[in-house]
């Protein structure tokens, strides 16, 4: 099945499940398996495969996909809810544990977003993101879990990980970086604000509160981790959806002056109108739940949605060659990926784009080949 015949599909799927609404039943009357393949494989890709399952099954039965790749529709939505509930069983736990220990945290994306979807237990989840923002706690809840015999696995500059009955945990030091040190200069103030006025938020997820970032913050972070991984390799439907959920959820809770300042300020207001006009022209979102004002159709539009149709779920699933596992020539590929996406879209980001191959040689070269 070719692009041209994929896509309206995909997206139409896609779109109407975000909105709570029927898809439009004619346009699947009568496609074969071979394309309702094409349609699993691409939701798949976008990490989406639950959301679209369903909404394929809602279709009228004129509509409706054949017997097989119904069924594997109705496999996925069991797998990912029950995913989701095991994931916060292991949330709860983890607050428990946390709570004795001394360590309060901060839920970032993953769940916290889930709970703006229509269906919440549809959403494919990741990995449970822990904020640990009170200071020294990050270093002390490293000894902790190592006393406790806990395999961490320590990085680099953000988190370290850790697994629990299958869910990979990451406990962050800070909630997010730039790679441009100026901005990144920037959000450490503002995280620190958030920090010593401790003025989180809360959200309610499968009868648990946990906190969460403040509205603002939130909506601009839910961007900023989207398009670094967009510029970086690719994005994904799955977090893009994030960020328009969100925004259409607490859209009245956000000062439309003070965020477009705030966008300026970090020089992500143009990206963040480019992918709003995305939004709109391919998910039929509204353009006032968009908390700036909205530019007209272009080409940066056309070149966002085909990267994110071609990349996939964080670029990985982008035609041609993939990432060597020998490390040299992994690192390598990466590096010439991060040149090519840098020359692309640099137009759109140059504060953001064009310093990529730099801060990552200079970083390769701080860090040694570890």
């Amino acid at each position: 099945m070719n692009k041209q015949a994929l896509h309206p599909l995909f997206l139409n799927l896609l779109s109407a499940v975000i909105w709570d609404k029927p898809a439009n039943a004619a346009l699947f009357k009568g496609i074969d398996a071979e394309s309702w393949n094409a349609v699993i494989n691409m939701a798949r890709r976008q990490s989406v495969s639950a959301l679209i399952a369903d909404k394929a099954l809602s279709l009228p039965k004129e509509s409706l996909a054949p017997k097989e790749q119904n069924l594997q529709f109705m496999i996925q939505i069991e797998q990912t809810k029950a995913l989701n509930l095991k994931m916060v069983k292991v949330l709860s736990g983890l607050m428990q544990e946390y709570k004795e220990a001394g360590f309060p945290f901060c839920l970032l994306k993953g769940l916290g977003n889930g709970v703006n979807y229509p269906l919440p237990l549809l959403r494919n989840p990741g990995d449970l993101d822990l904020f640990l923002y009170r200071k020294g706690d990050y270093e002390r809840s490293k000894e902790w879990f190592t006393s406790k015999g806990e395999e961490i696995e320590d990085g680099i500059t953000l988190h370290y990980k850790f697994s629990r009955e299958g869910i990979h945990i990451e406990n962050h030091r800070r909630i997010s970086y730039f790679d441009n040190k100026r901005y990144d200069k920037l959000f450490k103030e503002w995280e620190e604000k958030l920090i010593e006025k401790e003025n989180f938020t809360t959200v309610e997820i499968e009868g648990l509160t946990v906190k969460q970032l403040p509205v603002e913050m939130n909506a601009f972070f839910i961007f900023q981790h989207l398009f670094r991984h967009f510029i970086h390799s690719g994005v994904g439907f799955r977090q893009f959806c994030d960020w328009v959920l969100f925004l259409s959820k607490y859209r009245e809770e956000i000062d439309a002056v003070s965020f477009t300042a705030i966008a300026k300020s970090y020089a992500l207001l143009y990206p963040m109108q480019v992918f709003a006009r995305v939004a709109v022209k391919y998910l039929d979102a509204s353009e006032t739940l968009f908390p700036f004002e909205m530019i007209p159709d272009g080409p940066h539009v056309n070149w966002v949605i085909e990267d994110i149709l071609e990349s996939g779920n964080f670029g990985f699933h982008r035609p041609g060659k993939k990432r060597p596992k020998e490390k040299l020539r992994g690192m390598w590929f990466s590096y010439k990926t991060i040149i090519r996406r840098s020359r692309k879209f640099g137009v759109i980001s140059p504060e953001h784009s064009r310093i990529l191959p730099v801060v990552r040689l200079i970083n390769r070269l701080k860090i040694g080949l570890k």
